[in-house]
């Protein structure tokens, strides 16, 4: 009897011993995650981590994970992969048209399924190619304009509906980690909100793959991790102003024609529309817009020395905060300079009315470059 009690206790003693081990190692791991996600240290992550993930997809007998049909949130018992609760267009999506950033994960919203009160973020708003599809990229449905990218080249070796087709359709046979992207991946190959970049809602220059490039935007280009540098404004150009954007980097290219590899804006454009970019010419009259051209020094270009948010600059280098002036001779135009990323009010996804029948109005951002005109 005796051997069974010293046995029992030893037992009992032994567990004694492991359990406050164990709690300690539980506080400190809790404590560590406090920490982490209770501050918004950076732009990467704010916030509990259930914000954005669920473990089992299910609390308090119910679902945790909601599908986006493009107008309204259902849960769903199917988990979403990395343990998420949204896909990317559900967490950056908004079911009304005030709401610009979402209040639980802090995300940037890209897609106000009724029509946006505010006037956008710097990519624009899909919501206005939910009707018609000339306004910017379908992320969302098959497009009934386009078959593929306008200015596609021979993709053919990307596998079917590479990211180079419409983009709702789901890649497959391509082969390095692109097969499955579709929508929002099909640009953002590689998000990585959990990088290293800058301090929530403050601005910082974004200039590698470490920091998950600028605005998750990486490239696939020969096997190479090529992405964009940028500055990123911290509120997404909410608030905006000749001294508060984004920054863009620009590389200037020989008599302007053709395109570049590299870091910049234009680069990656030219990943889906690569003939836009090649015989530009040389010189006047340009065949197709100039990208990555430097502004001229002398004319009615000199005169765009103020910069204006609606015709945003590409710089050779990027300033680390944004600048307020523009250096004809120097800074470049570039896509971005024209159109929205995302989708906009406009035909093309232009920045302004370009289509208008009013002459000012479809002018109103040509002349910022080119002053002469009205």
């Amino acid at each position: 009897m005796s051997n069974v009690q010293r046995s029992e206790f030893s037992h009992d003693n032994s567990e004694r011993l492991i359990f406050p081990s164990f709690c300690a190692l539980c506080f400190l791991l809790f404590a560590l995650c406090f920490l982490l996600f209770a501050l918004p240290l950076e732009a990467k992550v704010a916030g509990n981590c259930s914000n954005c993930h669920t473990m089992h997809n299910s609390q308090g007998g119910r679902s945790v994970a909601k599908d986006f049909d493009g107008s309204s949130f259902s849960l769903t018992d199917t988990p979403k992969q990395n343990l998420l609760i949204y896909s990317c267009l559900g967490c950056h999506s908004a079911t009304d048209g005030s709401t610009w950033q979402d209040s639980v994960t802090k995300a940037p919203i890209v897609f106000n399924t009724v029509l946006p009160t505010y006037d956008g973020l710097a990519g624009g708003n899909f919501y206005w190619v939910i009707a018609d599809d000339n306004k910017g990229h379908n992320i969302l449905s098959p497009d009934d304009v386009l078959t593929k990218a306008p200015g596609d080249t021979d993709k053919s070796n990307c596998g079917t509906n590479s990211c180079h087709a419409n983009l709702d359709r789901v890649v497959s046979g391509a082969g390095s980690g692109l097969d499955g992207k579709q929508g929002c991946e099909k640009c953002h190959l590689d998000p990585k909100h959990h990088a290293n970049d800058h301090d929530y809602m403050v601005g910082g220059l974004v200039t590698s793959a470490e920091q998950g490039w600028y605005r998750f935007l990486s490239g696939h280009s020969d096997g190479e991790d090529l992405g964009v540098e940028g500055y990123e404004d911290g509120d997404w150009q909410k608030t905006v102003s000749s001294n508060d954007h984004n920054e863009y980097l620009g590389n200037q290219l020989a008599g302007g024609s053709g395109f570049v590899l590299g870091n910049t804006t234009t680069a990656f454009c030219t990943g889906c529309h690569g003939r836009f970019h090649t015989n530009q010419g040389s010189q006047s009259p340009w065949l197709r817009h100039p990208s990555d051209a430097e502004l001229p020094i002398s004319g009615e270009y000199a005169s765009y020395t103020v910069y204006n948010p609606l015709v945003p600059v590409a710089r050779s280098s990027l300033p680390s905060p944004p600048i307020s002036t523009v250096a004809p001779g120097t800074d470049m135009v570039m896509c971005l300079s024209c159109h929205r990323a995302h989708a906009s009010p406009y035909f093309k996804m232009m920045r302004w009315d370009y289509k208008s029948s009013t002459l000012s109005e479809a002018l109103s951002g040509c002349n910022v470059c080119h002053t002469s005109k009205n």
